[in-house]
């Protein structure tokens, strides 16, 4: 998409967020721009979650100074473990979700496949139809024109045979 598209795709998420909205859905961001492809959003809206997850990485609160004064190393560690713990288990769910995501991803890129192989048999189908349509529209004109000239022929007969009779 152009970079104004994936700007406007952008700034619906955005909006849907700050409307209350945490996760928008590629359906949502659509139904907020007012239409669009979700081939074009798809991939835009999963570049966004990406940042969108490393921008919360980074802006995670490291152990509040007054805290690591007041505790010690033993406490330390086991916040270390809940943080990595709690990471590990985020990861496997986003894992996950990118994995069903390019799944669907790569259903949908099949059925697309699939609607342009039909559209273009279609186009064929059309074009072998007008090609029929019009021979039998030439046939029909062929066989208007060969019983002409079988009456003409009869006619010219029937001259010959009326002259032939005269001599």
């Amino acid at each position: 998409p152009s970079p104004d598209m994936v700007r406007r795709i952008e700034d619906a998420a955005a909006a849907l967020i700050a409307a209350g909205t945490p996760n928008p859905t590629n359906v949502q961001v659509r139904d907020h721009l007012g239409g669009g492809s979700l081939a074009t959003i798809s991939p835009v809206m999963r570049a966004f979650r990406a940042r969108q997850r490393e921008q919360a990485r980074e802006d995670t609160l490291p152990v509040p100074p007054e805290l690591a004064q007041l505790l010690t190393g033993q406490l330390a560690l086991l916040w270390q473990t809940a943080v990595q713990q709690a990471e590990a288990g985020a990861l496997a769910a986003r894992e996950q979700a990118d994995a069903d995501i390019e799944q669907a991803d790569l259903e949908r890129d099949a059925a697309l496949a699939k609607v342009a192989e039909l559209e273009s048999e279609l186009a064929v189908l059309r074009e072998v139809q007008a090609e029929r349509d019009r021979l039998l529209q030439q046939e029909l004109g062929l066989r208007e024109n060969m019983i002409m000239l079988r009456e003409e022929v009869v006619r010219q007969q029937t001259r010959n045979e009326h002259l032939s009779a005269q001599l």
